[in-house]
């Protein structure tokens, strides 16, 4: 489980990087990034994706990917996660892949500083 301090919970951090984040979008997530303040991110999953089960797995894969690979991400970012329609009984290999692949593009993760 994602630690409670690295998750975005008051609706004022999600206005703030909605107005002023940059937007991102693969097929199976868009992503909101805000590069300020401390390393916290947001999951939404509206009900497009399904119902209750599948909003809540989408979430669940999401925050899993995360939290594994927390220590690759930068310390000054703010990012929300939406889960988009696809991601619907899809495999964790593949959402991974997926994310890992739109926060390289949006320059968030540490080792695409580098180079």
């Amino acid at each position: 489980m994602l630690q409670r301090k690295f998750r975005l919970r008051q609706k004022s951090g999600f206005k703030t990087i909605f107005e002023r984040g940059k937007n991102y979008s693969v097929k199976y997530v868009a992503i909101y990034v805000f590069k300020e303040g401390p390393k916290r991110f947001g999951f939404i999953a509206s009900k497009k994706v399904g119902n209750a089960v599948h909003r809540n797995r989408a979430k669940r894969l999401m925050r899993e990917v995360i939290r594994l690979h927390l220590s690759e991400i930068r310390k000054d970012v703010q990012i929300i996660f939406i889960a988009r329609a696809r991601i619907k009984g899809v495999s964790y290999s593949e959402v991974e892949s997926s994310m890992m692949n739109i926060l390289s593009k949006a320059n968030t993760l540490i080792k695409s500083e580098k180079t």
